[in-house]
């Protein structure tokens, strides 16, 4: 055998040995949710959530749901969860969309980064000018590191106990998908959406909404502030954060900063 041949099939021979190359699989659809849901047949709270990746037929309906007039950020987002999320504990999304609203807003940001990550896998790719020379960069947001998760030690599940100037004490919820969504959507102002945000949140059985929005708007603004940090400043689940990198062409330090749509279709 020629010296030639001889090394071709030494190659062969240490490529048949080496182990088989590594594949990023895509991840499990499951996710662990924050809170999650309450099952009022059980009695129970259901964390465990199942998404599924997005094909052309949700980008298509998610085209057209967009170019709708006066949609929302929230909107678009619920929209989203609605087709992607296959169920959350026992309760399947199809058979009962509105679930979604009943989210935490951070249950439903983290189950929107399982959507790309069910969709992209554990990189998501995404192209990046640069502002000195204009070349064009490549930047992988790695979806397991480049989002902090913000936990908070209290119960999820209960009221918290907001007291305010004339000591009396309160029971509030945090803000869900839904509270969020409704505010966008009929709040002009961010003080009316703050109002909406309030009198939802306000855990109480007796009154009409529009009763308590009123009891809102007539709260001091020192409570109404004390109100709002208390139940927004605790909201747990993933941040958008800054993800910094430098320039393939001129080293120039590049930071990045998307939304969570631009996330996903960017």
């Amino acid at each position: 055998m020629s010296d030639n041949l001889s090394s071709l099939a030494q190659s062969a021979n240490t490529a048949i040995a080496d182990p088989a190359p590594f594949i990023d699989y895509p991840p499990a659809t499951d996710v662990q949710l924050l809170r999650g849901l309450f099952n009022e047949e059980s009695g129970e709270w259901e964390t465990t959530a199942i998404v599924r990746e997005l094909t052309g037929e949700d980008e298509e309906a998610l085209a057209t749901f967009d170019s709708k007039e006066d949609i929302t950020y929230g909107e678009y987002l619920v929209h989203l969860l609605q087709r992607a999320v296959v169920s959350i504990g026992s309760q399947e999304v199809n058979k009962n969309k509105d679930i979604i609203d009943k989210l935490l807003i951070g249950d439903r940001d983290v189950l929107f980064l399982a959507i790309v990550r069910a969709t992209y896998g554990k990189g998501r790719e995404v192209q990046l000018g640069c502002g000195n020379c204009g070349g064009s960069n490549d930047v992988v947001i790695d979806l397991d590191e480049d989002f902090k998760m913000e936990k908070v030690d209290k119960d999820l599940t209960q009221p918290f106990l907001v007291k305010l100037k004339d000591g009396s004490t309160l029971p509030f919820n945090l803000p869900t998908t839904g509270d969020s969504r409704y505010a966008s959507k009929k709040g002009k102002t961010v003080a009316e959406q703050n109002t909406l945000i309030i009198a939802r949140c306000l855990q109480a059985d007796e009154g009409t909404p529009a009763s308590r929005e009123s009891w809102a708007k007539k709260l001091n603004v020192a409570d109404r502030k004390k109100i709002l940090k208390e139940i927004t400043s605790v909201q747990p689940g993933p941040r958008m954060g800054e993800v910094e990198t430098q320039c393939a062409h001129c080293d120039e330090n590049l930071t990045v900063v998307l939304d969570w749509v631009s996330l996903l279709f960017s």
